[in-house]
């Protein structure tokens, strides 16, 4: 597959994907319908990145033209980028959860079930 990674994201961001692509290719999972959301991942881990950098200046509070405190709204771009780039990651098994997942399927017997071989042969075995 050759998928670029975007140029306008976050330094920390293209390292991160420089190592997911990477790790997705040996695996051998990789396919050019993955495009599209290895994209929607790099935008949003790179948009978590910069909305958490300006939260760090800023503060998490900000004060309205009337004197109120109120949160930061880049908490809530941070929260939801977060959040679409943590589906992505699930999806790619890029969490320790979901590999352990993929582990399991990988570990799971190459033997048919008593239920899949009922359903191959058309007789029950036991």
């Amino acid at each position: 597959m050759k998928w670029q990674i975007p140029k306008d994201i976050e330094k920390d961001a293209t390292v991160y994907m420089q190592d997911v692509l990477s790790k997705l290719e040996t695996s051998g999972i990789l396919e050019e319908v993955d495009s599209a959301a290895l994209t929607m991942l790099a935008r949003n881990y790179s948009m978590f990145i910069k909305a958490s950098k300006q939260l760090e200046k800023d503060g998490l509070t900000v004060e309205s033209d009337r004197g109120n405190i109120a949160q930061h709204p880049l908490i809530k771009v941070a929260k939801d980028a977060q959040t679409q780039a943590m589906k992505v990651m699930l999806e790619f098994g890029l969490t320790a959860k979901a590999r352990t997942k993929l582990i399991q399927k990988d570990n799971e017997s190459d033997e048919d079930s008593p239920f899949e071989q009922f359903i191959k042969q058309g007789k029950e075995t036991r």
